[in-house]
């Protein structure tokens, strides 16, 4: 499968510009990067008391399988299926599917197809648009709230995983590396009509311990693209937490802080080579009055990053896993 979307995202074909609606066609994209990772990690220690950037010991090289939990920023659509390849149908904005929820909310690749394809590995993944940690912390998410509206949560996209995930791949403990990217959601749902987010942090770290018993010995934790409070606390609980699980029994873990990638972006942005707009399209629903070059910018659709930009995280991810290593 991955060798058939290298070879779709080699092609350069001209049908159409994403960001002009002139045809119906679909398009396939080219995920040639125009893009320079202009930042380095800030590589921290095992015994900081906030989160960290480092790497006690994943092995990239080894890793056959990736398993990926979290929301909309890494989700392909597949569900715990084979995603589909990141085909374009204008004027729909995602790549993937036409007629399906089996796509991407960007315009290509996502970061961690891009990482998959780097390690020649295959990709297992459980991640959902909007999904939260769990929908019991907050007040618009809880099934305990007869307003509450559920969605995605790690609690139902881990129990997918524990029911089907070992059928599909022999999930060799040594060359499996799970990854888990929570927070954008948990964010937005605790800021619009609160809730507790102690319930969030024990369940991510339950399901983490889960996944550890399950066989996890290599666990990479993306850290929000933003600051805040209440999320920057529970990043910090997962920290200790996983620097624990590798002082007692060996775990090897990585945390990337998507927060310094980004703030250094916005800083600068032409430092990476964006010169376009900051976010291409006006609406997630369709292209129609965005942009002519979304590789140029930041964001594709509102608050989703451009399939240049998930190059860049992937890159970046592998750069504080090679550079951030402590013993």
């Amino acid at each position: 499968m991955h060798h058939l979307l290298l070879v779709l995202a080699g092609l350069r074909l001209a049908l159409a510009q994403p960001g002009t609606p002139t045809s119906n066609l679909p398009i396939l994209v080219n995920s040639t990067s125009t893009l320079t990772l202009a930042v380095q990690p800030a590589c921290g220690s095992l015994d900081s008391t906030t989160f960290a950037e480092l790497n006690t010991g994943i092995n990239l090289g080894n890793i056959k399988t990736l398993v990926t939990f979290g929301d909309s920023w890494t989700s392909t659509g597949a569900n715990g299926t084979v995603p589909l390849p990141p085909i374009l149908h204008p004027p729909l904005p995602s790549a993937g599917a036409r007629n399906s929820e089996n796509r991407r909310a960007t315009n290509g690749f996502m970061w961690s197809e891009r990482l998959a394809a780097d390690l020649n590995s295959k990709l297992l993944d459980y991640s959902w648009g909007g999904a939260v940690i769990d929908n019991f912390a907050y007040n618009t998410t809880s099934p305990a709230n007869k307003t509450g509206v559920p969605r995605s949560d790690f609690n139902a996209q881990a129990t997918f995983f524990f029911q089907q995930g070992r059928f599909l791949d022999a999930l060799v403990p040594s060359q499996t590396l799970y990854t888990v990217a929570f927070g954008i959601n948990d964010n937005g749902q605790f800021g619009i009509a609160g809730g507790d987010i102690d319930i969030a942090t024990q369940t991510y770290i339950t399901r983490l311990g889960e996944l550890q018993q399950s066989g996890a010995q290599n666990i990479l934790i993306h850290g929000m693209y933003t600051s805040h409070s209440e999320t920057d606390a529970l990043q910090s609980e997962v920290f200790a937490y996983l620097a624990a699980s590798h002082a007692v029994n060996g775990t090897q873990f990585a945390f990337v802080n998507l927060e310094r990638l980004f703030s250094t972006i916005a800083a600068d942005p032409a430092e990476f080579g964006f010169t376009g707009n900051a976010t291409c399209l006006v609406s997630a629903n369709t292209i129609v009055g965005g942009c002519d070059d979304p590789d140029r910018s930041v964001f594709y659709i509102p608050g989703h990053p451009s399939m240049m930009t998930h190059g860049l995280i992937n890159q970046y991810t592998q750069t504080v896993v090679g550079q951030c290593l402590v013993a």
